[in-house]
C-alpha cells in the first residue's frame, strides 16, 4: 500500500492514515486498559462502527518504525475551528521505547509548518508520569487554565487533565 507521507527522519515515518488498514489496529489500542486510562475513556462500540465513524481531526496519521514498517501507532490533531490539541497513541508492544517523543517531535514540526499554527496544545492526566515526561522533552509548557477536572472513567472520583502548550520557535 501506498502512503502519502508527511515527514519523516532516519528512525520514523509519519504517514497518512488509512482507515481500511489501519482502523483495526487503532480499535485493539483502545480495548487495551492502560490506553484507556491515559485517555481516561473506555470505548464502548464495535470494531466495525470505529471503522464507519468519521474522522474529524484535521491531521490523522499512523506512525510508522523504517526499520520494518511496524505501524506502532498514530497522532491526531483536533478537528478544524478548535483548539490545535495533539494527540498521540503509541501501540502497547511498542512502548516506554523513545518513540512516543521522537514521533510527537516529527508531528510537532509538521503541524506548525502545514497549517502555520503559532502555538500547538496537548494535554495528559496527572497519573500519566510517561506522557507528562514526553511532553516535557517536546518542549511543551504548563497551561493550568486549560487544565479540567473529570470524572475518573472507572471509579467516578475526580482526575485532572492537564494542559501543556508549545509555542513556534521561528529560527529565521
Amino acid at each position: 500500500m501506498e502512503r502519502k507521507i508527511y515527514i519523516s527522519n532516519d528512525e520514523l515515518t509519519i504517514a497518512e492514515y488509512c482507515n481500511d488498514f489501519d482502523a483495526e489496529a487503532n480499535y485493539n489500542c483502545w480495548q487495551d486498559h492502560d490506553t484507556q486510562k491515559g485517555y481516561n475513556y473506555k470505548m464502548a462500540i464495535t470494531l466495525e462502527a470505529f471503522k464507519n465513524r468519521p474522522i474529524r481531526s484535521r491531521f490523522q496519521s499512523v506512525i510508522i518504525r523504517k526499520s520494518d514498517n511496524a505501524v506502532i501507532g498514530t497522532i491526531s490533531m483536533s478537528p478544524e475551528n478548535s483548539l490545535p490539541d495533539l494527540a498521540i497513541m503509541i501501540y502497547p508492544p511498542y512502548r516506554k521505547q523513545g518513540y512516543g517523543t521522537k514521533a510527537f517531535t516529527l508531528a510537532l514540526q509538521y503541524c506548525f509548518n502545514k497549517f502555520n499554527l503559532d502555538r500547538i496544545y496537548a494535554g495528559c492526566y496527572e497519573t500519566n508520569a510517561a506522557s507528562l515526561k514526553m511532553l516535557t522533552v517536546c518542549g511543551f509548557i504548563p497551561h493550568p487554565e486549560g487544565n479540567e477536572v473529570e470524572k475518573h472513567f472507572e471509579t467516578g472520583a475526580p482526575i485532572t487533565q492537564l494542559d501543556f502548550v508549545k509555542y513556534r520557535v521561528d529560527t529565521k
